[in-house]
């Protein structure tokens, strides 16, 4: 797993009482990540939780791209800032693994890692710098859905991990195509066709590879250079309810402090 420039944003602020919005004011609840991660951190840390926090989405949700996994994961080192927490990351894996299976990754400093387990196995390690066009179809694909039908249809992938971060680094085109596989992808393709289409554009614009991207439905496709990747996006904007062009990074989370501008 990669973290990548697609951001939500979090907005914390003191308050007499803990209140999570959205950008519209709309209250959130503990089916929310944020909601969650603040108040499971908050009875761990025996912490009084007095802050208010605005969530501002710019993820799709349903989309396979963790936008609430990176949300809840942003919540947990928010507040160990904020609390002046001497806590390793590698601490905050338990909790984070209660929150939901994606959390933990983006805890990890490196922004990239290989994840074993149940999300909760995880080795830090660094990637190149490489641009992707990212394409999500119209339907969306709720996650317990998306398991149901793998459940249902299990299909199995060879892929090798370590050998990817050496093809990526090494910019081996064959090999890298090989090793990018997703073993949701000919189930939730088989439901919503989109997502192969979005699959054989990406690759038609000369994307080094292209997958799903988790359990859907988002594809993404992999480039070198951000000219060709400016171009292949033009490509899936006419059948995409959203596309964006993305690189990945180094740091999963961002925290600013100081008065907003």
């Amino acid at each position: 797993m990669t973290a990548i420039s697609v951001w939500d944003e979090l907005v914390i602020e003191p308050s007499t009482r803990f209140s999570l919005t959205d950008q519209s004011g709309t209250p959130l609840d503990e089916r929310n990540t944020v909601f969650r991660a603040a108040n499971l951190l908050a009875e761990m840390a025996s912490k009084p939780l007095k802050i208010s926090v605005t969530l501002k989405k710019s993820i799709p949700t349903q989309a396979g791209l963790g936008g609430g996994s990176s949300d809840g994961a942003g919540m947990l080192l928010a507040l160990k800032r904020i609390w002046g927490l001497r806590w390793s990351w590698r601490k905050l894996v338990p909790l984070a693994a209660r929150i939901g299976a994606d959390v933990p990754f983006f805890l990890v400093p490196t922004g990239a890692a290989i994840i074993e387990g149940i999300g909760d196995v995880l080795t830090p390690i660094t990637l190149p710098n490489f641009w992707l066009v990212l394409a999500k179809p119209c339907a969306d694909m709720p996650t317990q859905e998306a398991f149901d039908l793998w459940d249902a249809h299990p299909i199995h992938v060879k892929t090798d991990p370590n050998a990817l971060v050496k093809a990526l680094w090494r910019r081996e085109r064959k090999t890298i195509k090989r090793l990018v596989v997703n073993a949701f992808e000919n189930v939730i393709a088989a439901r919503i066709p989109d997502v192969t289409e979005l699959k054989q554009r990406l690759m038609a614009a000369g994307a080094v590879a292209a997958a799903m991207s988790g359990s859907g439905t988002t594809v993404f496709g992999i480039f070198f250079d951000r000219e060709t990747a400016k171009r292949a996006l033009e490509t899936v904007k006419p059948v995409a309810a959203w596309s964006q062009l993305a690189r990945t990074v180094r740091q999963s989370i961002v925290i600013q402090s100081g008065e907003r501008k």
